[in-house]
């Protein structure tokens, strides 16, 4: 969805600058010294103008009016330098969008390196011979006894992947610090756990799932440092979350192991290229299908992201014939709920629904595979 609004924003944006070019083409020559025809020059630009439009929108000119051969070549001139740059721009924004996905498996290694980097203050501060006789805590145990984060530490994958993605919290030692001390050590459920020498692995798992939910991806220090370096943060957050989860849940299973992000992400990857490029390709044909739907409505007045979000459904619900109606709609309307206005779940849902009949009907949309024949 972000790499559909990005492109339709580029689109847009190279359109205005392809329109600023026809209408640059057809100024009045301030430097020439030979008489300048204003109104023949006003009329052309206004025509190529036309064109353009024509060539943006059905690829080929209006055979309505006569067009000079001056014109139609600067607007098919114009026409081409547009459609390079705007099939550059969705190339990049795709890129860009896949490498924001996998950079979610870095981002959930970089929440669980803090934990880790918490154990070792709390290491650091046990073993140390002059302690504040201002200040009782108790010392019994620490985080860096706990066995979830020795054997998140001694995990060789874990490791590696630190390694990978070049993950270190060296220059930022005073986050670390500030949530050691303000946060992890004023916590009264991790001042309990520290009261008793020794836990059980089922005590292990309870405290380091509530350091990380409630500290590492709750507690303002953190969460700050996170926001500010990740753009991303909050769109990434219930799977940094997930993925974190499940990672330090394996510790009290027979084999320790981190998450991954998706099954097999070449094939997620290979869909999703897929979905954009169809979406982009057939954008006037559904638009088609879309006019027709909403004639009642103010289509200006449609959010933006409602009509990606019926267009990505419709790239689905028409292209990937192994994927059920029910699940596309459904996960199209999480999304309106998400990402667009209030009233945009019910809005999307409504329109897909009369849409699919439609569509089906007609022989557009077709299930086929275990369970979906007939669309059944």
């Amino acid at each position: 969805m972000q790499a559909l609004y990005a492109s339709r924003i580029a689109t847009d944006a190279n359109r205005l600058l392809a329109m600023d070019e026809i209408t640059e083409a057809y100024m009045p020559d301030l430097n020439s010294m030979l008489p300048q025809n204003r109104e023949q020059l006003e009329a052309h630009k206004v025509l190529g103008l036309r064109v353009l439009d024509n060539l943006i929108k059905d690829s080929k000119p209006s055979d309505s009016e006569p067009i000079p051969q001056e014109v139609l070549q600067t607007a098919r001139r114009v026409f081409e330098s547009f459609k390079r740059q705007s099939e550059k721009d969705r190339k990049l924004i795709l890129n860009r969008v896949l490498k924001e996905t996998e950079a979610i498996t870095q981002e959930f290694i970089t929440v669980l390196t803090l934990l880790a980097e918490l154990s070792n203050q709390a290491k650091l501060e046990r073993e140390r011979i002059y302690k504040n006789p201002e200040m009782s805590y108790p010392f019994n145990s620490g985080l860096d006894d706990n066995s979830v984060i020795k054997k998140l530490e001694a995990h060789e994958p874990f490791e590696l992947e630190v390694i990978r993605y070049g993950i270190s919290w060296a220059n930022d030692l005073s986050i670390v610090r500030k949530t050691y001390r303000e946060a992890l050590r004023t916590d009264e459920e991790y001042i309990r756990y520290c009261e008793q020498l020794t836990h059980t692995p089922e005590e292990d798992q309870k405290i380091v799932q509530h350091i990380l939910r409630q500290i590492i991806l709750k507690h303002e220090i953190p969460l700050t440092f996170f926001q500010q370096s990740n753009l991303y943060w909050e769109d990434h957050f219930d799977l940094i979350k997930s993925l974190s989860v499940k990672t330090l849940k394996s510790a009290n299973s027979e084999a320790f192991q981190l998450a991954q992000l998706t099954d097999d992400w070449d094939d997620d990857q290979f869909f999703v290229e897929e979905l954009f490029q169809k979406a982009v390709e057939y954008d006037a044909e559904y638009e088609g299908y879309l006019s027709e739907q909403l004639k009642n409505w103010d289509v200006e007045r449609i959010a933006l992201v409602d009509m990606i979000i019926l267009k990505a459904a419709l790239t689905e619900l028409i292209h990937f014939p192994g994927i059920p109606v029910k699940v596309t709609i459904n996960e199209f309307i999480e999304i309106a709920k998400r990402y667009s206005t209030l009233k945009s779940g019910k809005f999307v849902n409504g329109n897909l629904d009369k849409l699919v009949e439609k569509l089906t009907e007609k022989g557009i949309i077709r299930k086929s595979g275990r369970g979906l024949i007939d669309n059944k």
